[in-house]
């Protein structure tokens, strides 16, 4: 037996950890367990606002959970906290080449899309506060873009997302269509990486979908709203018969993978 042992311990007991306990426990009169679940709450907290989690041009921010109803006061609402890109490589050039304006409603697009991908809503108000603009501004540009097609998942118009095409499926359309890359971004404002990202998502639909797999098969497999998946699928079998040469490469692809037995 290590003669140290009874020592060692009571020094690793000596943490700012298990000094914060004993207060929960002797100061606010918390049980062990209650303490000991509050100070596991505290280091989850801490540790997924590290700054090191954050890349270049990314922000942590608080935003309404998908979940809560309209009309619900902030203060009693679940808030998510979501991770949002402010700042990419790309809006140099969207800022050079097409102006201010642009630049704006790329950022919005952006935000809220991924927003929505974590399960919240950003409000026109803190979309306004994110930009450094004024909410009067941010409506407007809101609305030219809805009048484009493109889809912006705001809190205040959550009731409505689900009547609409997803931007996602614009965008694939589009490219399914012959568009440029180019071209999608100037009609969309979607960075290249988002444009490729929903491609890649709608091939995997569509080979799973040849690999035999049903509706709730394929959005297990790949994380993908049941939503999206249908959008997906219509799109592919609107396009079926038409010689389009981009659906045509991704139908050849999972052909291969059905025969192969390829994992997606």
């Amino acid at each position: 037996m290590n003669l140290y042992s009874e020592e060692f311990d009571r020094i690793e007991k000596k943490t700012p950890e298990q000094m914060l306990k004993v207060q929960l426990e002797n100061e606010f009169g918390f049980s062990p367990i209650v303490a000991r679940a509050l100070l596991n709450k505290i280091d989850s907290y801490n540790s997924s606002n590290k700054t090191t989690n954050l890349s270049v041009g990314t922000i942590f921010y608080w935003a309404a959970s998908s979940r809560e109803p309209a009309g619900k006061a902030i203060e009693e609402m679940d808030l998510k906290q979501v991770k949002l890109t402010l700042n990419t490589s790309t809006d140099i050039s969207i800022l050079r080449v097409n102006g201010m304006q642009a630049l704006r409603e790329a950022k919005i697009t952006r935000i809220t899309e991924e927003a929505q991908d974590q399960d919240a809503y950003l409000t026109q108000e803190d979309i306004a506060v994110l930009l450094c603009s004024s909410v009067r501004t941010i409506r407007r540009d809101i609305e030219r873009l809805r009048k484009q097609r493109i889809d912006i998942p705001t809190r205040g118009q959550k009731m409505d997302i689900g009547k609409g095409v997803s931007h996602k499926t614009i965008i694939v359309e589009l490219y399914l269509k012959n568009y440029q890359y180019t071209d999608i971004q100037r009609q969309t404002r979607h960075s290249t990486e988002s444009i490729e990202r929903y491609i890649q998502d709608f091939t995997r639909v569509v080979m799973l979908l040849n690999t035999g797999l049903n509706i709730a098969d394929i959005r297990q497999a790949t994380g993908m709203s049941e939503k999206l998946i249908n959008e997906y699928i219509e799109l592919y079998q609107k396009y079926d018969s038409e010689n389009y040469a981009r659906l045509k490469e991704i139908k050849s692809n999972a052909v291969v993978v059905k025969k192969g037995g390829i994992r997606v």
